[in-house]
């Protein structure tokens, strides 16, 4: 699709060019992909489309509908997507500035609703390989954000690659002739206004006549004197999140290995289903109707024979344990490629912090890559933020003093933090010891340099506070009780030692 005819000055011409760029954007190959990342994180995985077939007597292919066919999605995907977003954000961004009044604005804008935005922000773009972040002003004339589905969003580019606009598309009901009907909608959103599409009765897209202003800018509001007021954002007012450098979902390097594992787990459950029951080896039996045979043992468990037949119960063993051996390897592939956190890893039981950090290497690395593209949608996000606030109050503040703080949190083995803490400080007593044992044959100042080291002390403090208290003895006094008759080392005198 040529995109200057969506860039058109023309809405007629937009219009004319609408259905044929939505129709090639829904049967892209981003848009594929995402459909099937949606549909394997809500548990709706090619098993389900499973079917078994057999051939008849007559050599022709039929479905087995008596057949065991059990559908069982396992969702490693949905885990996987979750651990990331959560492990990333289960901490809310922090937003830090020197300004004590700045800070406070910018605290109104991360609220909940902010939180909640980014963490979906995410799990859109993880799931469906990219997503749109979409900033508006409520009616409290306060800029926020929403997600815009990816999958009812596209980019229109000029002729240099740039960026021009925005196209967003769903479906909505309206009355039309005293009807209630699924219409569909379009919007173009560029840098400076919003134009709004509506398909007609012959399905063709036009200009909304319902719209009181058509094109009109970002913002339209209504002043309590009954003015219109009106303003732009300046730039396009949608971001698009990518999952990585191709947009690819977190789906597409294990979906094979899911679908695997789901065939596997499922086909164990068919056949212990199945082989529960005997099979029959039938003597005697014409062998021209072993449909009906077949059908009768499934339904009535009864068949019949003529006089001289007989028939033979066997049953076997299912080999359950190869196919237990496949799961695992399967499972331990899905959590390798698809870097991720497995929390039934057992080991030898030796859970140390070092052991546990290790298993999340992998999801740590995911998590890196993820933070760089999130840190650029804050980046976006703050750029409009404090825009908001210098509008609102009257403010010059600056997007590039605020930083950002994003917080990660793993398990941690609690003992081994206690025995870790024990070891330092039993470390610290030994030196202390060690200090005070050869403190007579050094100066004072050495031996506080010394003792603030292991405290992590200011030195030059903690002179100051000694030059202006009496602290009695000095470090290389002997400490022994004094003697009668001796001079008190408390009345500014050092006892000599022993």
């Amino acid at each position: 699709m040529d995109s200057k005819y969506l860039l058109s000055d023309n809405p007629n011409v937009v219009a004319g060019a609408l259905s044929k760029a939505i129709q090639e954007d829904k049967l892209s190959r981003d848009k594929k992909h995402a459909r099937q990342g949606q549909d394997y994180y809500d548990y709706k995985h090619d098993i389900l489309n499973n079917r078994i077939f057999y051939l008849d007597d007559n050599d022709v292919l039929q479905e087995d509908e008596f057949a065991s066919n059990i559908k069982i999605p396992h969702p490693f995907f949905t885990e996987l997507v979750d651990q990331k977003v959560q492990y990333l954000l289960s901490n809310p961004v922090d937003i830090e500035v020197e300004d004590e009044a700045f800070q406070e604005h910018l605290d109104s804008y991360y609220n909940e609703d902010l939180q909640l935005f980014l963490q979906e922000v995410l799990e859109g773009a993880s799931v469906k390989g990219f997503e749109y972040a979409y900033a508006r002003t409520n009616s409290d004339d306060v800029l926020c954000f929403q997600v815009s589905d990816s999958l009812q969003t596209f980019d229109v580019y000029n002729k240099d690659g740039e960026r021009e606009a925005v196209v967003r598309y769903y479906s909505k009901d309206i009355t039309r002739d005293g009807k209630n009907t699924t219409v569909e909608h379009a919007e173009i959103w560029d840098s400076e206004k919003v134009t709004f599409f509506i398909k007609d009765k012959n399905g063709r897209f036009v200009l909304d006549e319902k719209r009181e202003e058509n094109p009109r800018a970002h913002v339209v509001a209504i002043s309590e004197d009954g003015e219109t007021l009106e303003r732009s954002y300046g730039t396009i007012p949608f971001y698009r999140l990518g999952n990585n450098k191709k947009s690819s979902t977190d789906l597409e390097p294990i979906k094979a290995l899911i679908d695997d594992y789901d065939l596997m787990a499922c086909f164990i459950s068919n056949n212990l289903q199945d082989f529960t029951e005997a099979i029959y080896v039938v003597k005697g039996f014409p062998g021209d109707n072993l449909d009906k045979l077949r059908k009768n043992v499934k339904a009535k468990k009864t068949i019949g024979l003529p006089l001289d037949g007989g028939v033979d119960i066997k049953t076997f063993n299912v080999p359950v344990e190869g196919r237990k051996t496949k799961l695992e390897i399967n499972k331990d592939a899905i959590y390798k490629f698809g870097m991720g956190f497995d929390s039934t890893q057992v080991g030898d039981g030796n859970i140390t912090n070092i052991v546990i950090k290790s298993r999340y290497a992998l999801l740590d690395m995911k998590a890196n890559k993820a933070e760089i593209r999130l840190r650029s949608l804050l980046k976006w996000i703050n750029d409009l933020i404090v825009q908001d606030i210098n509008r609102r109050h009257g403010t010059a503040y600056k997007a590039s003093d605020i930083k950002v703080n994003i917080t990660r949190e793993t398990m941690v083995n609690e003992t081994d933090l206690v025995n870790n803490e024990k070891v330092k400080e039993e470390t610290r007593k030994i030196i202390i010891d060690s200090i005070l044992a050869v403190a007579p044959r050094l100066d004072d100042e050495t031996v506080l340099k010394l003792i603030c080291e292991q405290f992590d002390l200011d030195w030059e403090e903690v002179q100051e506070l000694i030059d202006s208290e009496d602290f009695g003895p000095s470090f290389a006094e002997n400490t022994d009780p004094v003697e009668e008759g001796e001079p008190d080392a408390g009345d500014g005198q050092v006892a000599e030692g022993n």
